[in-house]
């Protein structure tokens, strides 16, 4: 009986790491993209906004370094309560160059301030990023030179946290590039699981057409990589760092653990049966190493399954994060990830808990 126990436990290990290993070797196997020439295609950038006054700034300021020729800015305020509007409208008066427009949304939430700023679009190309981004200069070029070369209906750029100091900003990069990693690969294979809104690029059409399930407070993202699956759209991935995105990280745990709360909500509403086994090994696999070590108690035999799959999933993280370190400009060692390992089943403890001591909020409005 105690050794059905331990290989049911195993099982969910056993998938996990053919999985990271089989985008190991996709990541390692594909070629960085390099723009081809400038392509003079038009573009629209949308980005919505609420309460974001100390990052307008530091946006303004490098989409006006991008050396693409053909573009448009469309800000959408998603019913700010700060002074956004007011240091928009001072810095977008600064910025002649700048082809840049305002747009206010009736409708709250993220995904009708999208859809504002599409049909504003006079582009047949959308971009969608967030306000507390920063890009390389070439970001638009690359993403355009990508899409002229590929024709794909959606692409997927990386995304990265900024560096800064102290504990929870090192977690957060980690944890967040090895998501991107995965994301990546899969995509790569053309199997995508995830995206990230802060660096998509799509069609005002398709756009227009997505079911982004506005009923739900977040997703818009992933329900529009769900939607281009359903009618099986192509989906490409950019592996280039000038297509990468600069994002904040979360300040404070509490911050960061609302993210993440936000994000588990609607993983319910996920109907695509790849991103739904992929989520589903993951979860259980986290869920086991404690288990296996609580179980200990009863027999030790628990110990070499907690051993088993603290040790194979740590080396298997390992060998993903340092085939992308230079992508995501970390640099990590076999130990550090260990030395992670051992509060990761904590951390998706409290990810869990966390909406049933606080109400999930995004900025000031709760979800």
């Amino acid at each position: 009986m105690i050794e059905i126990a331990i290989l049911i436990l195993l099982l969910p290990l056993v998938a996990y790491a053919s999985q990271i290993a089989d985008w190991y070797f996709q990541w390692v196997k594909s070629a960085y993209y390099e723009p081809i020439e400038t392509q003079k295609l038009g573009v629209s950038v949308i980005i919505p906004f609420k309460d974001e006054a100390s990052n307008l700034g530091k946006l303004i300021d490098s989409l006006q370094q991008q050396v693409h020729p053909k573009y448009e800015i469309i800000l959408v305020n998603d019913q700010s309560e700060d002074e956004s509007l007011t240091i928009l409208h001072e810095k977008i008066s600064k910025q002649t160059s700048l082809d840049v427009k305002l747009h206010n949304t009736s409708s709250c939430g993220k995904k009708a301030a999208i859809l504002t700023g599409v049909n504003a679009a006079k582009y047949p190309l959308i971009i969608t990023t967030d306000a507390d981004c920063t890009f390389h200069p070439e970001w638009l070029t690359t993403l355009t030179s990508f899409y002229h070369e590929k024709k794909a209906d959606l692409i997927i750029g990386p995304v990265s946290i900024q560096e800064r100091k102290g504990y929870l900003n090192r977690f957060q990069r980690i944890d967040f590039a090895a998501l991107q990693l995965c994301g990546g690969a899969a995509a790569l294979q053309q199997k995508p699981i995830m995206c990230n809104g802060a660096n998509l690029m799509g069609s005002k059409e398709d756009y227009l057409q997505a079911q982004l399930q506005p009923e739900i407070a977040s997703g818009d993202d992933m329900f529009l990589l769900e939607w281009m699956k359903q009618k099986k759209r192509s989906i490409h991935f950019v592996k280039s760092y000038k297509a990468a995105v600069l994002t904040n990280p979360c300040n404070t745990l509490k911050e960061f653990l609302q993210q993440r709360s936000r994000w588990a909500k609607k993983a319910p509403h996920y109907k695509d049966k790849q991103i739904i086994r992929t989520g589903l090994v993951v979860t259980l696999l986290n869920a086991f190493i404690p288990i296996s070590l609580l179980a200990s108690i009863w027999s030790t035999l628990f110990l070499f399954a907690f051993a088993a799959m603290l040790v194979i999933k740590t080396v298997s993280d390992y060998s993903l994060l340092k085939a992308g370190s230079q992508d995501f400009k970390i640099r990590i060692t076999l130990f550090e990830v260990f030395y992670w390992q051992l509060h990761y089943p904590i951390y998706v403890l409290a990810v869990l808990l966390f909406p049933l001591f606080y109400t999930v909020k995004w900025k000031s409005r709760s979800i």
